[in-house]
């Protein structure tokens, strides 16, 4: 699970609140966007679909709270914010009388995905979850949390951990002649933290550390209230092929959609 430090340091680490910051990212498309990208967003939001009492909702991409329309076109971004809503419709739909996730996806960054996974964990409609390709990180995180969890063999399941990623520019700036300084109210340790150029300190670097073991444990802590077997040395970042993934409790079976969806059906009926 990767913390976006581009959109910025405003997500996550230093250190705007958390609401504050999704606050505010949700109004920037209703302020910048026009119709004609408000349409292309749509046309590019999860497809979620009803089929033989079963609804399936496919998850795709690299997961982050309302990324632009360019990382959607030409990132594969999936819009979390989206995901959570087209559950919440499938979970409204009289016809699906259980739900499949159809996962494909690396994982993503960390706003946004607790609340998709708190939805599956409290569905009161029974939920499946599929990966036939790769279900990582946050994406496992989300994945998790349903009734069951299936992969196909050659899937590609697990790291289980979080970081975050900072480019440190300033040696190179400092070569050229350039200099970048961060003035901070003398309360403001950690304010600025990993502004691109600005040296990164021991205490900036032990922030951004505290901030990573923080989203792990709340992202472990998750995955066990679902998943209580899986193994602390399965949880080390690593990612597991389906048969391993399995052996480790990770899945609890191998198959693919048909099979996902038969497992829902007979979950629902017992319902």
């Amino acid at each position: 699970m990767m913390m976006r430090i581009p959109t910025m340091l405003a997500m996550q680490v230093p250190m705007i609140e958390v609401r504050t910051a999704q606050a505010l990212l949700a109004l920037q498309p209703a302020m910048g966007e026009p119709e004609s990208w408000r349409k292309a967003r749509q046309a590019l939001a999860p497809r979620a679909t009803v089929d033989g009492g079963v609804g399936v909702l496919e998850i795709n991409g690299v997961l982050a709270y309302r990324p632009d329309l360019g990382e959607m076109f030409f990132d594969g971004f999936e819009d979390s914010s989206e995901v959570l809503s087209a559950f919440r419709r499938l979970e409204a739909d009289p016809e699906a009388r259980a739900i499949v996730l159809n996962v494909n996806s690396p994982g993503g960054f960390s706003v946004g995905g607790a609340e998709i996974a708190d939805a599956i964990f409290k569905s009161a409609k029974p939920t499946v979850t599929w990966a036939g390709g790769m279900m990582c990180s946050l994406a496992y995180w989300i994945g998790s949390q349903a009734g069951a969890v299936i992969s196909a063999r050659s899937a590609m399941v697990g790291s289980i951990g979080a970081y975050v990623s900072v480019v440190d520019y300033h040696r190179m700036l400092s070569n050229a002649g350039i200099e970048v300084k961060v003035f901070r109210n003398k309360e403001g340790t950690f304010k600025g933290a990993g502004m691109p150029g600005a040296p990164i300190t021991e205490d900036h670097a032990a922030e951004f550390t505290r901030q990573a073991q923080r989203s792990f444990d709340v992202f472990r802590a998750d995955v066990l209230r679902a998943r209580a077997g899986i193994p602390e040395e399965a949880m080390q970042g690593q990612v597991f092929d389906g048969q391993q993934a399995k052996r480790n409790g990770l899945v609890d079976a191998l198959g693919d959609l048909d099979y996902a969806k038969a497992v829902a059906r007979r979950m629902a009926k017992a319902k």
